[in-house]
């Protein structure tokens, strides 16, 4: 395999591994502070605006990505700038996981038709976004810790051939 295609492997699995793996955590907070809801909002409300905060979080990772293009020197404001691209990339990961979880739990609520359609199409936009997020997270975050990536990809040649 060879570097370029050993990195798009990287980033699509992380960027699904990630917040598949933070569900069962979101699934834990969604049962440990349902009793301090109040009103829930319906299926529909609540699956736009989770959608919309998504969406800005990824236009967050966009913009940071064109600035470190740019050459805006991010690295340069040190421990604050690798903590706070650590929590934005978290906090990404995990808004991404609650949406994951609420979209399973109410979209069957959301009656058939446009805004059900509307709403299913969001899902898939965030789904193809989401390798794209993390593929500017992680620039970013290189740039801000100021690392270069270089795939060191051992050739396995007894996988290869099959054992």
């Amino acid at each position: 395999m060879g570097p370029v295609l050993f990195r798009i492997v990287e980033i699509t699995f992380a960027s699904y591994m990630v917040p598949a793996l933070l569900v069962p955590v979101v699934w834990v907070l969604a049962r440990l502070l349902k009793s301090r809801s109040r009103g829930a909002a319906p299926p529909l409300v609540e699956a736009e605006v989770q959608s919309r905060r998504l969406f800005r979080l990824f236009l967050v990772w966009f913009i940071l990505f064109l600035a470190v293009a740019v050459g805006v020197p991010l690295n340069r404001w040190g421990t604050a700038a690798v903590a706070l691209c650590w929590v934005i990339y978290a906090v990404t990961n995990l808004l991404l996981a609650w949406f994951l979880f609420r979209f399973t739990v109410t979209y069957g609520s959301i009656p058939d038709g446009r805004a059900a359609d509307r709403v299913f199409l969001r899902f898939i936009a965030i789904v193809v976004a989401q390798p794209l997020m993390t593929a500017a997270a992680f620039a970013v975050l290189n740039n801000v810790m100021g690392v270069a990536w270089n795939a060191q990809v051992p050739e396995l040649p007894a996988i290869q051939e099959g054992i």
